[in-house]
């Protein structure tokens, strides 16, 4: 797509089309040598290991006064997954890059905790380097949904009782993220106060998956399709549910859930642990081993059955996400980095 210049609540946004891009794997922008020298920067935030660091490196050397900072995105779950990922992908063309940026990063961020595993056994990169940077969640808008009774809203929209139960499950619905195993648990407790609340779409590639979540969930009126939600009903729909039960494969639905001070069951299918968020006991994390209807059943029970615990991992989550997930706080850790 050609290149364009616009404005987004006062912040100049400059997108470029890709110079190359291989296998949408090693992706690079034309040189950027003049457009950061015309932009004068104080800070150049890197997205993630960049071809384009070379011009970057370049600017810092020439000016520094401007400090550089990255973060980073990849890990064993979502992108090291065979050989040919690990040693050639990471461990020679990616790690080449970040090799020569490495000496002018003021600080690189990891966005999870098996991240920071990841570039410290992939890419040598010394712990002493990195802080964990959390992806964060719209503190704002959960304050405004909460302000404006949004739950309240759309629990009269789907015919949920002010006293049911709801459970939000949501994102891609693809098999890695295993959303039958939360239809089957709620069909398995078949208590009439309780709801499920499904948010996401299917590929056309997982539309067999798709119809078959559906058949699944045929004769319960309670298992609600809300279908694909923007990010501003999501935090709406957040705002109506008691717990938030990702059965596998990690999202950012799992962090905003959190920021909405929501308990959080997941599974962990591997290197996609939470742990880091789960500071005052707001998570459940089930193993590989445990990701099945029946352990989630017994997790769904062992919270929405005991107030005390449900208010306690409320209480927990809402702590977490002040402390660890809210942007102005995330900025100026990157600001001071």
């Amino acid at each position: 797509k050609p290149a364009r210049t616009f404005t987004d609540h006062g912040a100049k946004i400059i997108k470029l089309p890709y110079r190359y891009n291989l296998l949408n794997r090693v992706r690079a922008h034309p040189r950027l040598d003049a457009l950061i020298a015309d932009e004068k920067p104080d800070l150049i935030f890197v997205h993630d290991i960049s071809p384009n660091f070379p011009e970057a490196i370049a600017y810092v050397k020439n000016h520094p006064q401007c400090r550089m900072i990255m973060d980073y995105h990849a890990d064993y779950g979502n992108s090291g997954k065979n050989w040919i990922s690990i040693k050639i992908l990471h461990g020679v063309i990616r790690k080449y890059f970040l090799d020569k940026a490495r000496p002018h990063l003021h600080r690189i961020f990891p966005t999870t905790t098996d991240r920071i595993d990841f570039l410290h056994e992939v890419y040598k990169v010394p712990l002493s380097e990195m802080e964990i940077l959390p992806l964060g969640a719209d503190l704002d808008v959960v304050h405004e949904t909460r302000l404006n009774r949004e739950g309240e809203k759309l629990r009269r929209h789907y015919g949920i009782g002010p006293t049911d139960q709801v459970v939000f499950t949501g994102g891609k619905l693809a098999p890695a993220k295993r959303t039958e195993l939360a239809i089957a648990a709620v069909n398995r407790l078949a208590r009439p106060n309780l709801h499920l609340v499904i948010a996401g779409a299917a590929s056309d590639n997982d539309a067999a998956y798709n119809q078959k979540l559906i058949d699944d969930a045929a004769g319960n009126p309670n298992i609600h399709f809300a279908g694909w939600l923007d990010k501003l009903a999501i935090y709406r729909h957040y705002d109506m549910a008691d717990v938030a039960l990702f059965p596998a494969s990690q999202s950012i639905l799992w962090l905003q859930a959190i920021g909405a001070g929501l308990p959080l069951i997941v599974g962990d299918t591997g290197h996609q642990s939470v742990q880091y968020m789960n500071l005052y006991d707001n998570i459940i994390m089930l193993e590989k081993a445990d990701i099945n209807a029946e352990a989630i059943t017994a997790a769904l029970i062992s919270v929405i059955d005991d107030p005390a615990r449900l208010a306690q991992m409320r209480d927990g989550a809402g702590k977490v996400a002040e402390e660890q997930l809210n942007w102005d706080r995330l900025i100026e850790r990157t600001l001071a980095a």
